[in-house]
């Protein structure tokens, strides 16, 4: 998220203003008006002096104002020092009221000895709340269907953006089937122009912007869990990942990618499509925050994002792929309490349209449906944001699968677009890995 310092500067001071002020208030007090205040002690991942939380002072601040009786003395803390400590809090039986949580392996150490609440059981995701949120929002983070925090975010990781203006000069649009995009290859570069760029020089971006993808696509978010954890006998030597690899191998013989793909970065790929020399660019939807920073108007009002066309033997259509961001939990101790409704008033406040409302106008694209048109967002940004609501996201293959045997993965498939290696050698080095090392196995 961009801002001017001024204001980051600015948003910091009032955010620390009002910390100072809410850590003075350690204990429950009574207020003039018969009530009481509550005090929640939170733990955070958060750097409030990065401009890049602006948009997270500014609801911290909003949250203040609109509920004066709920009182937050957070802690914040970044990087690995965050997990250190928060490991050695919940070790010790000291948790914080409410804290960022992952929904994963990540936050293992509070999630599998039970120290979060299960927002699901505790009855605040109500069906109606639940229906204002991009559907990704909640899929299960637990193994029984649990729900531990709301993700304020989505990490997209597929996305193809159509440079239109060429497009209509080359008197082509965007291909519906694989078969299509193959045709149009001739087309593209009698014209003098690249196909598609995408920057894979390092070993993850293929199995990010691609093969999560067509995993989703040729085998389903059901299958692909099935084989993670080698459940219903299914494993990565099936069909829908073979067939996924396969493709990849097919789009480097089709000469769908420009020239050096293995060793160009993704800057360099998204320069290489700045600057026209590309039709097509296969990257991240967080890539939209850089383009209205770095584009001109014109040149982001030429911009379209598209899902890759349909491709052979699929069973999921139009889909993109995506990763939840951490949000935040509750402390599992304040079950039933009125701490714990407290707690949640926060949650959904800060996930919320209220809150999500506030964070798009500091460049964040939300998981909470929100009217966009009279929110001052990027071109790019407002693209992102419908792009969101157009597409059903599958599972990023290296949110869920270990990243050690990922990297081998990726490196096989970079020597596979390279020449050497095949899809059947790969999947079952893979498999073989996963069945002796993954912790999904477990």
């Amino acid at each position: 998220m961009h801002t001017i310092g001024k204001i980051a500067v600015c948003m910091f001071v009032a955010a620390m203003a009002t910390l100072s002020v809410f850590a003075n208030g350690q204990a429950d007090k009574p207020r003039t008006d018969g009530g009481s205040t509550i005090t929640l002690k939170g733990y955070m991942q958060i750097d409030p002096a990065d401009p890049q939380y602006a948009g997270h002072n500014a609801v911290m601040k909003a949250f203040a104002e609109k509920y004066p009786d709920i009182k937050l003395n957070i802690e914040y803390a970044t990087g690995e020092a965050f997990h250190q400590k928060f490991q050695a809090m919940s070790a010790s039986g000291q948790m914080p009221d409410i804290f960022t949580c992952y929904g994963g392996a990540r936050s293992a150490y509070i999630l599998e000895p039970g120290l979060v609440l299960d927002l699901n059981k505790a009855g605040y995701l109500t069906d109606s709340f639940k229906s204002g949120f991009n559907a990704t929002t909640f899929t299960a983070q637990g193994s029984k269907g649990e729900i531990w925090m709301i993700p304020p975010s989505l990490a997209v990781c597929h996305t193809v953006y159509v440079n239109k203006k060429i497009l209509k000069e080359l008197g082509l649009t965007y291909p519906a089937t694989y078969k299509d995009w193959v045709a149009q290859i001739p087309v593209i570069r009698k014209a003098g122009y690249y196909v598609c760029s995408m920057g894979n020089k390092d070993a993850w971006v293929v199995n990010s912007w691609l093969l999560s993808l067509f995993v989703d696509r040729l085998g389903g978010p059901e299958w692909f869990m099935n084989a993670a954890h080698g459940k219903k006998g299914a494993s990565f030597t099936d069909k829908p990942f073979t067939d996924s690899l396969a493709l990849i191998q097919q789009m480097v013989k089709d000469g769908l990618f420009s020239p050096g793909v293995n060793q160009m970065s993704n800057t360099e790929a998204d320069q290489e499509f700045y600057q026209g020399k590309s039709v097509y660019l296969i990257d991240a939807g967080w890539r939209t925050s850089g383009m209205d920073s770095q584009l001109s108007t014109e040149m982001c009002n030429n911009i379209d994002m598209k899902v890759f066309p349909e491709i052979p033997g699929e069973i999921r259509h139009d889909t993109s792929t995506a990763t939840t961001s951490e949000g935040f939990g509750i402390s599992a101790a304040l079950k039933g309490t009125p701490k714990a409704d407290a707690a949640w008033k926060f949650l959904s406040f800060y996930a919320g349209k209220e809150g999500a409302a506030i964070r798009a106008q500091y460049g964040e694209v939300p998981t909470c449906s929100i009217d966009t048109s009279a929110i001052k967002m990027g071109i790019m940004q407002k693209k992102f944001a419908q792009f969101q609501k157009d597409h059903k996201m599958g599972y990023v293959f290296d949110s869920v699968m270990n990243g050690e045997g990922v990297t081998i993965l990726n490196n096989d498939i970079q020597a596979m677009m390279l020449g050497n290696g095949d899809p059947q050698t790969i999947a079952q080095k893979y498999e073989k890995w996963v069945a002796q090392n993954d912790t999904n196995r477990e």
